[in-house]
């Protein structure tokens, strides 16, 4: 197994939180789908609903992302064995 390091600007992740901030960050074509999954959801599924929705929202408005998701399904993505990532993440903590 190996991962590769995401460039990203360090410190804490913009991430919308309500549903009112995931509908505004999600691109038109994906709020009727969000607002579908919302009127379909069980109570006690929402709070995981949001923050899923939040992911995909917080992704959408990632400039780099489907430049990595493209790099990560032709196989051209940088990676790294898992070991040397354990390694890194050792020394930074």
């Amino acid at each position: 197994m190996s991962a590769a390091p995401l460039d990203h600007a360090p410190g804490p992740i913009d991430r919308p939180r309500t549903v009112g901030a995931i509908r505004r960050a999600l691109p038109p074509e994906l709020r009727d789908r969000f607002q579908g999954a919302l009127d379909d959801a069980a109570p006690e599924d929402l709070f995981a609903l949001v923050a899923l929705w939040g992911a995909v929202a917080q992704t959408a408005t990632d400039a780099g992302a489907d430049a990595a998701a493209g790099a990560v399904r032709a196989g051209t993505a940088d990676t790294y064995e898992i070991g040397d990532v354990f390694l890194a993440l050792a020394g930074t903590l």
